[in-house]
């Protein structure tokens, strides 16, 4: 188990992120968000390609729209909700199963970002 201060200070970076994450949001919302720097080089979607529109659609209410900006990260939002969970609240350092499971994610990952661009998703 963590010390309390230990989780303190994971929480207090969890909630900086949080509000990193607000603002990016509200700079979104203005200005519509920043460009894919590895799109723009290559021309190419990247994996997380989509997220800003992700996001904003979730708090517009419309997951359909969430759905078609990154189908991937949509779906495996809960998993990472849970990997979140354990790394914060639970284990001290992830067990054996976690790190097999957050290389199999990665993988996939990769994987996505191939498919999207040969199918065109």
């Amino acid at each position: 188990m963590r010390s309390t201060a230990t989780r303190a200070k994971r929480l207090g970076a969890l909630a900086l992120l949080a509000a990193g994450g607000a603002a990016y949001a509200a700079f979104a919302l203005r200005f519509g968000g920043l460009p894919c720097p590895f799109h723009a080089l290559t021309g190419l979607r990247c994996p997380g390609c989509g997220v800003t529109t992700l996001f904003l659609s979730l708090l517009r209410g419309d997951p359909a729209a969430a759905f078609w900006a990154n189908p991937f990260l949509f779906l495996s939002a809960p998993f990472l909700l849970v990997l979140l969970w354990r790394f914060l609240w639970k284990d001290t350092t992830p067990g054996r199963r976690w790190q097999i499971a957050a290389r199999v994610y990665l993988a996939a990952l990769l994987l996505w970002g191939i498919f999207r661009n040969i199918v065109g998703v």
